[in-house]
């Protein structure tokens, strides 16, 4: 109880602090657009959006709190009620709609960029629902937040320049600039700073839209793996399931041989086959299956370091594809 009260008070304090507009918040605001100042965003456009910083202390309550994966959260219960989250139908039922709501679309971007359209459409509905789930927050208030904050402060000064060079470059105005607490935003969620570097325009409207355009979207998607490593043809990985608790180092590349003799089957029990070598990843929730790595694993991993982020666009991919 003392350390949760602790907390508690800790984050009420800021908020009354924050919330006086205390002078410690002003002198980083100055600080800041001196820093940036030189950076190619107008000194006049800069300062507006930064003294227009409205803290939220909110967003700071849930940079600490944030939840971490839980061995005993049961693998298959957990996995079942992600995949049936929908009123509409399973994510795998509604990726299959707009797979092919979308085939020719997708399929022009398949060819640019050489990423196939089901892992496009995976992380669609990994990351978002297929848009339904963007975020509410104002990202220039959130990254502002978590930029006066020091416990990452270099990371999120240069995500919130990057989101002012956003505005400035007009391809959203500030009301409809909105995404999650750490500010993610758009339909494929991505940080400003890979707004920078891998939202396209597909449509050459002059806007990178990941907002509402389905182009826009699908094609940063595609150009963000493309710039991972992605390899068209390869495969992102495959499950087995493990008869045996053994210690084994995953960082080693082994082949279907070495595995079936450590009790590694398939998930309908039989034993691996097939000429590779790949190494393993484990998924920290309880009864889960681990992943052999494919080619592509690591594309992934690039954009959401989590094995089962992996997992879950690997659970779609495998049912667009079946």
């Amino acid at each position: 109880m003392g350390v949760s009260y602790s907390i508690l008070t800790i984050i009420f304090m800021v908020s009354i602090n924050w919330a006086s507009g205390n002078v410690e918040f002003q002198v980083w605001q100055k600080s800041f657009i001196d820093r940036y100042l030189q950076k190619g965003v107008p000194k006049s456009f800069l300062s507006k959006r930064v003294k227009s910083i409205k803290l939220i202390p909110e967003v700071i309550k849930k940079d600490r709190n944030q939840i971490t994966l839980n061995t005993s959260v049961d693998y298959e219960k957990w996995i079942a009620k992600w995949l049936s989250r929908s009123e509409d139908g399973t994510r795998i039922e509604l990726a299959r709609n707009h797979l092919k709501e979308n085939y020719d679309l997708l399929l022009k971007i398949e060819k640019k960029y050489l990423v196939e359209k089901e892992i496009i459409i995976s992380l669609w509905a990994v990351e978002t629902l297929f848009g339904k789930i963007t975020g509410s927050y104002d990202i220039i208030n959130a990254l502002g937040t978590l930029a006066f904050d020091k416990r990452r402060r270099a990371f999120f000064e240069k995500e919130l320049f990057s989101a002012i060079q956003i505005l400035y470059q007009g391809h959203l105005k500030r009301g409809e600039f909105k995404g999650s607490w750490a500010g993610a935003t758009g339909q494929c969620q991505f940080m400003p700073s890979s707004f920078i570097l891998h939202a396209e325009d597909f449509d050459g409207d002059g806007k990178k839209d990941i907002w509402s355009n389905k182009a826009d979207i699908f094609a940063s998607i595609a150009n963000y793996l493309k710039k991972s490593g992605w390899k068209y043809g390869k495969t992102l990985g495959d499950f087995a399931k493990r008869t045996r608790n053994e210690v084994l180092n995953k960082e080693l590349l082994r082949t279907p041989k070495f595995y079936n003799k450590k009790g590694f089957r398939t998930l309908t029990g039989d034993k691996l086959t097939g000429v590779w070598k790949r190494r393993f990843a484990e998924i920290p929730f309880k009864g889960s299956p681990v992943i052999l790595r494919g080619s592509n694993y690591l594309p992934l991993i690039r954009w959401n370091n989590s094995s089962l982020f992996v997992a879950l666009n690997l659970i779609i991919f495998n049912g667009l594809r079946s």
